[in-house]
């Protein structure tokens, strides 16, 4: 006579539980017969992210002396917007040019920067023309901040964000 196993009810409870896992799969947002709609996001390509890095001469702005374009970060920076018109960049300087550095814009801008972490050596100025009514009409939409770099040892960083007005 035969035994019978206990491994074939068990068997059969492996098979259940494979045809239940193959069933979710196909609801899952990455099988296709029952997935949700997403929203599409416009792809842009690199040449796009490199248009969109900010030009401050644009505003009729000088860039401080001594600061250097940081194309790699600036990039990021777009990419990280995700589409939009917001133009972006990021100028790298030594770390003892913070104070010069919000000195040469706020004399340029003729107005004084919002300083926050002052007699820390994470000193930020701010210069915030985003909300409405705030400082001359063809600054309006920038943004500048003067900081340390927190993505490059011992610099300082200058960061400009531009959205223009027919995107606000």
């Amino acid at each position: 006579m035969r035994r019978r196993s206990k491994v074939k009810g068990q068997r059969s409870k492996v098979g259940e539980l494979s045809a239940l896992l193959a069933f979710a799969f196909c609801l899952s947002p990455l099988g296709l017969p029952l997935s949700v709609p997403r929203p599409a996001i416009a792809q842009e390509s690199p040449a796009q992210w490199l248009a969109r890095i900010f030009d401050p001469a644009t505003l009729g702005i000088e860039s401080f002396p001594g600061a250097t374009l940081n194309r790699k970060q600036s990039v990021d920076a777009v990419v990280l917007e995700r589409g939009g018109d917001k133009r972006i960049a990021i100028y790298i300087i030594p770390p003892d040019q913070l104070q010069v550095a919000a000195d040469h814009f706020a004399k340029q801008l003729g107005v004084a920067p919002e300083v926050t972490g002052a007699g820390s050596p994470y000193v930020t100025y701010t210069f915030d023309f985003t909300g409405s009514g705030k400082g001359p009409a063809k600054l309006h939409g920038l943004r500048i901040v003067v900081s340390r770099a927190p993505f490059v040892d011992n610099k300082g960083q200058i960061t400009m964000e531009y959205l223009p007005p027919k995107a606000q």
